[in-house]
């Protein structure tokens, strides 16, 4: 008895000295290619060429970021897109369709439609899913989707971290035009000057204004189905939330507890929607008149942690062209994170 107590206070010891655990994670949007114009077929901005380019650049970039944890939007078509990143990457997946049109199996229209979010984390750490819900739109399943407008979702997994369990989520929320300051100022310039018609301009206001209701009423979902899924565990949010910080959808995380991971540390702007810097963005969808005021610089990709966690590091990341090529339409985010233990601040 007294050689196994003395073993477990031992193994005790040696565990309250080693290192705290350290996640690197990566999310990113990785660009289906589509347009999202088109009933039986959408519309492709490239050829299967260039997206397998795109495709083999991004893995080659992800391997020399090798992220612990990985979490991707737009990935398709599902499921053979996330098995074979996997593969690629030698790590553990779970995926869950998130727009889809009408649909049964493999069969369905738009026929080259079947997007939705991944999770991936190396095999050492037990990647096991946890749930999901679906903020809007829909019905959306793996196997049978019925939607003619956005639908949107939340996917949940989880790891093992020393003996831990840490909860991941990642999501792609609605996009529209932002009622900031400065949309508002150029709409009424354009309507000043018969650019736009005052319907047109009231339009405008409107798809902004629902757009911002949307990512609310998705913000609010998302939080109470993060919180009852994983109560007063460790916590990492990834994904594409087409906000920008300090929106009332973004601000309600952080009031919750939340740490923006790249903000914690940067004062840099971190843009990853960039209509200046993004080489597929100017090939494929700014109008080459397009005047620099109205191009588009924001941060809408996340990583959050919460209270359990000590952030080391975040970076944009999947920025740089590759033979005049980026991997995606929107740039990465990185964060390097340390599990806190019991009594740490």
């Amino acid at each position: 008895m007294k050689k196994w107590f003395a073993s477990l206070v031992g193994s005790l010891l040696i565990s309250s000295m080693l290192p705290a655990q350290t996640l690197n994670v990566v999310t990113i949007n990785v660009w289906s290619g589509l347009d999202y114009i088109g009933n039986l077929k959408m519309g492709e901005y490239e050829s299967p060429e260039v997206r397998e380019q795109r495709y083999q650049i991004l893995i080659t970039e992800l391997k020399k970021l090798d992220p612990d944890v990985l979490a991707l939007n737009e990935a398709n078509k599902l499921p053979a897109y996330a098995r074979r990143i996997a593969l690629d990457l030698g790590m553990d997946e779970i995926h869950h369709v998130g727009v889809a049109g009408v649909r049964a199996g493999p069969i369905g229209l738009p026929v080259n439609l079947r997007e939705g979010d991944v999770i991936l984390a190396k095999p050492q750490f037990q990647l096991a899913f946890e749930g999901r819900l679906q903020l809007s739109g829909g019905p959306v399943g793996n196997f049978f989707t019925f939607h003619t407008t956005d639908a949107t979702q939340v996917l949940a997994g989880s790891i093992m971290v020393d003996g831990v369990k840490v909860f991941l989520f990642v999501t792609h929320w609605h996009a529209s035009p932002f009622l900031s300051p400065e949309n508002l100022m150029l709409w009424r310039s354009d309507s000043v000057q018969g650019v736009v018609t005052p319907r047109r301009f009231e339009a405008n206001i409107r798809e902004a204004e629902a757009g911002q209701i949307w990512r609310d009423n998705e913000s609010r979902k998302m939080l109470a189905f993060v919180l009852n899924i994983s109560g007063n565990s460790p916590i990492i949010l990834m994904g594409d939330f087409n906000a920008m910080r300090g929106s009332p959808e973004i601000e309600r995380f952080v009031q919750a507890g939340f740490k923006d991971v790249f903000g914690e540390l940067n004062t840099t702007e971190g843009f990853t929607w960039d209509d200046v810097l993004n080489t597929n963005i100017h090939t494929y969808q700014v109008p080459s008149n397009l005047s620099p005021e109205r191009y588009r610089r924001h941060r809408i990709d996340f990583i959050f942690a919460n209270g359990h966690w000590k952030v080391l590091g975040s970076e944009v990341v999947l920025n740089q062209p590759v033979d005049g090529l980026m991997p995606s339409d929107h740039f990465g985010v990185s964060g390097k994170i340390q599990l806190m233990k019991a009594g740490e601040d």
